[in-house]
């Protein structure tokens, strides 16, 4: 038995030495630098592209075969301009030889050294790798198949991956945006299938401008089957700044149809901070919003779909939950069904322009108007419900609300609508048609039950009405901005408020005092009505309807009923893009003119009214004597 054992030894070990002196004798009198030309002629060949090899080709030997070379650099794409697409100082690979006989891949590292990738599109959307990743109409589907045959995916095993100091930039001529990463650094543990692996990867993330560089470490423990398709990802954590992401997931299919899901969650930080630390700049009403973010949900997705599901999100004193669902990333459709607990929108809206002491806005206030972002809201597509316990919005509270969403080619559709306010109930529905050249808006809401002057204090600071009111306004606009839109303002309105008063306005004193100017003939010096402080008109009614035309709402039937007055009407218009009102009171038999602009209306006796009353009651006065004379008159002849 050890005679043959013996033989079959010195036979293994001849061969060991042939093939060392085979590997020995390829290194020694083959030189890969005499390749040079043909690489690079192949090279420009199936790319259309330049490659300049800087540094020499090396061999290396036993135990492991390999090569290392200097300074690659391979040319950009046309119309990308004269800097390179990528650039490397150094790269080496080595194979172990003996696992080759055995049809295993053994990879010692892979070294990567110096790497400058420079990624660009183009206004029209072409990017500077296209015509690397589109396969050559010569190549047939079964050729890309047969080429993977061979050695088995997982006889393949990688000790280490080494990439030092790589730079990436990205410049997007679409969009104009701008990125780079810097310095970046990845390491890995050993790669075998079906075996963890650890991954480190860290590098200095840049943007803005000025430009401002902020670290971004991610650690990873990971398992690959490649040959099931298989990535088990047990922990990745990421940070930037005070930002840590912490997930865990399994994918797979993950050559064929990559498929994803697990759970990952955001440990609380300040989105002001991280914001402040990458240059972006958020101005708010109140300077602590954006103090605080939390997240925390489970997530499956796919290379074109991502799906949240018990989602929960703190930002702030609000609390999100409910499911998101975003489908086709190059279209983006958006799903959603989510409650909020309670917010305050306004601490997150811009500051107020500043005034100066001329009591004009400032230049920043003076801008153009935003214009309606009809792109955007052509390419939106929505649909999704929002519930909100809390919520306060333009300094107006309400609760129970719940906000529908439906968007589709530009057609924007907010409702039905409803919520509970200031002790009534809202009911509302809103449509936004961009389909066309001028989006076009329709509005349809009312109110039932709700307390006027908290709810006009909260909202205008405007204090002067109060009542129980029922509100309701259907309209249609047009326009590219907000100006627009009241230039265009059509419909009707209704409005009848119970049990209220109109302070500030005291409409029976006005009315005595124009009587009595009338008696003592004194009316020439009686030129303005100025309301007094404690003046208030009671009311158990005020009601009527309004047409809206061009942005001039005008009211022709407004009634009041009163304790305090015999009989009060009123007709007249507003015109909201000028926020100017002409309106004329009736009280009793004194007609009250009110004009002027919203901040500081006048008011007046219609003088040429009374007047012209007075003269009219007089000529019936003297028919009615030269009746009474005729009738007497034929008494006399009978």
């Amino acid at each position: 038995m050890n005679k043959p054992l013996k033989i079959a030894a010195i036979l293994l070990g001849i061969l060991l030495a042939l093939v060392v002196l085979l590997v020995v004798g390829l290194t020694v009198f083959i030189d890969p630098n005499q390749y040079k030309d043909r690489i690079i002629e192949a090279v420009r060949d199936k790319t259309g592209r330049e490659l300049t090899i800087a540094g020499k080709l090396r061999w290396s030997f036993f135990p492991w075969i390999g090569i290392e070379t200097g300074r690659l650099v391979l040319g950009n794409a046309p119309g990308f301009g004269k800097d390179p697409f990528a650039r490397i100082e150094a790269a080496g690979v080595k194979v172990k030889l003996l696992p080759l006989l055995r049809r295993e891949i053994t990879v010692d590292t892979f070294l990567l050294d110096g790497l400058k990738l420079n990624l660009a599109r183009n206004p029209s959307g072409k990017t500077n790798w296209d015509d690397l990743i589109t396969p050559s109409p010569a190549t047939r589907p079964d050729e890309k198949a047969k080429s993977g045959a061979g050695i088995g995916l997982g006889g393949v095993n990688i000790h280490k991956v080494d990439i030092r100091q790589a730079d990436i930039t990205w410049k997007d001529q679409m969009s104009g945006a701008q990125y780079a990463v810097h310095n970046l650094d990845l390491k890995t543990g050993n790669i075998a299938a079906s075996k963890p692996v650890d991954v480190q990867l860290a590098f200095d993330m840049e943007s803005g401008r000025p430009p401002v560089r902020a670290r971004v470490v991610l650690k990873s423990r990971m398992t690959f089957d490649l040959a099931a398709q298989k990535l088990e990802v047990a922990s990745l954590a990421l940070s930037l700044g005070d930002l840590s992401l912490r997930t865990q997931f399994t994918g797979t299919k993950i050559i064929d149809a990559p498929s994803f899901s697990g759970g990952l969650e955001i440990a609380a930080f300040s989105p002001r901070a991280l914001m402040d630390k990458l240059g972006v700049r958020v101005e708010t009403v109140d300077k602590n919003a954006f103090h605080k973010l939390a997240l925390k949900s489970g997530f499956s997705a796919t290379t074109d779909s991502v799906e949240l599901k018990d989602l929960a999100l703190n930002l702030d004193d609000s609390r999100v939950s409910g499911s998101l669902t975003v489908r086709q990333f190059n279209n983006p459709s958006y799903r959603f069904d989510l409650t909020l607990d309670q917010i305050d929108l306004d601490r997150y809206f811009p500051p107020a322009a500043p005034i100066t002491a001329s009591g004009t806005k400032t230049d920043a206030a003076t801008d153009k108007p935003v214009e309606v972002p009809l792109t955007a809201l052509r390419n939106l597509n929505a649909d999704g419900k929002l519930r909100i316990q809390k919520l306060k919005a333009m300094n107006l509270h309400s609760s129970e609300a719940l906000i529908q969403v439906s968007a589709k080619r530009g057609l924007i559709t907010l409702g039905p609508n409803q919520a509970k306010l200031y002790s009534g109930q809202y009911a509302g529905r809103i449509t936004l048609d961009a389909r066309g050249k001028t989006p076009t808006l329709a509005v349809d809401e009312s109110v039932r039950g709700v307390e006027l002057a908290p709810m006009l204090k909260d909202a205008l600071n405007f204090d002067k009405f109060m009542g129980n009111a029922n509100l309701s306004v259907k309209v249609t606009a047009a326009g590219l901005d907000a100006a627009q839109v009241k230039q265009t303002l059509n419909g009707m309105a209704a409005f009848a408020v119970q049990n209220g008063a109109i302070r500030g306005i005291d409409l029976k004193k006005m009315s005595d005092t124009i009587a009595a100017a009338k008696r003592d003939k004194s009316f020439q010096k009686l030129v303005e009505l100025t309301p007094q402080a404690g003046d208030e008109t009671r009311f158990s009614e005020l009601g009527g309807t309004a047409q809206i035309i061009n942005g001039v709402v005008r009211n022709n039937d407004m009634r009041i009923q009163s304790p305090d007055l015999l009989h009060v009407m009123g007709k007249g218009s507003a015109d909201l893009p000028q926020e100017t009102l002409d309106y004329n009171v009736t009280v009793g038999t004194f007609p009250i003119l009110i004009d002027g602009p919203f901040s500081k209306l006048r008011f007046r006796p219609d003088w040429n009214a009374i007047m012209k009353e007075k003269l009219e009651e007089k000529k019936t006065e003297t028919r009615e004597k030269l009746e009474k004379k005729l009738k007497d008159k034929f008494k006399l002849f009978k």
